[in-house]
């Protein structure tokens, strides 16, 4: 019996944060700001701080992970990305003039000093400190002045994209990626899975992956294996 090739565990990695791969819907004023961020030559001084706070599964996440790339594209090392659960760096005094922090309304006590520091640090020479949150800034049990020097800046509330938009989306975002979703594949996708963009994203990353390694086009029984095997089908996702 000829068994099926193994495929490698990083095969279904998740591609990496861009703005190109972020679906801006309501957002263009936020991705307009934070992009700007990212251009060392604009003559436009920078905000201190740029805010961005929403519920869960709007891409906060990606769009700060998409700022620090863009802006270590060309000067690796101009971008610090940071998230409450990590360990931050020992030093604050960082030499990057960017700093993105995500779940900033739940940092420690001793991650509120080390931001306080390095805010202090970076931005007197026209450095920015990009955090996100699930609330508006006003509302994160912060210390008093790290919470008034995160909303010194632009804030900015980060909406999902509207339901009936995703069929469009989610073409587009294969279509990036080279191939074709059939309108049978949209529909199920869309009736069998969460709606939120990241779940949306992962479905075609890794669908695109495991049809290229089968060698096998993109279809609903495939689609429905790779469903099952990554325990990935909501069956309370509503029809389209």
């Amino acid at each position: 019996m000829v068994q099926a090739p193994q495929i490698p565990f990083d095969f279904f990695a998740p591609t990496p944060a861009s703005f190109d791969s972020f679906v801006v819907g309501d957002n263009a004023e936020v991705v307009t700001s934070l992009y700007a961020l990212t251009d060392r030559a604009s003559p436009v001084k920078p905000p201190p701080a740029v805010a961005i706070w929403g519920g869960p599964t709007v891409g906060k996440s990606h769009l700060l992970a998409a700022t620090a790339a863009a802006t270590n594209g060309d000067n690796p090392g101009a971008a610090v990305l940071l998230a409450a659960g990590d360990a931050f760096p020992a030093d604050p005094f960082v030499s990057a003039r960017l700093i993105c922090v995500d779940d900033a309304d739940r940092l420690t006590a001793a991650q509120q000093g080390w931001l306080f520091t390095a805010f202090n640090h970076i931005v007197p020479s026209g450095g920015t400190v990009v955090v996100s949150g699930r609330t508006p800034p006003a509302q994160w049990l912060l210390r008093d002045d790290l919470r008034t020097r995160l909303g010194s800046g632009l804030i900015f509330e980060l909406v999902a994209i509207p339901q009936d938009a995703l069929p469009g989306a989610l073409a587009e975002h294969a279509a990036r990626r080279g191939f074709q979703l059939s309108d049978e594949v949209l529909t199920y996708i869309l009736s069998r899975s969460r709606r939120d963009v990241a779940s949306l994203w992962q479905i075609v990353n890794g669908i695109d992956a495991l049809s290229l390694a089968r060698k096998r086009a993109v279809t609903v029984p495939l689609l429905r294996e790779y469903l099952a095997r990554n325990n990935l089908s909501d069956s309370g996702a509503s029809e389209v």
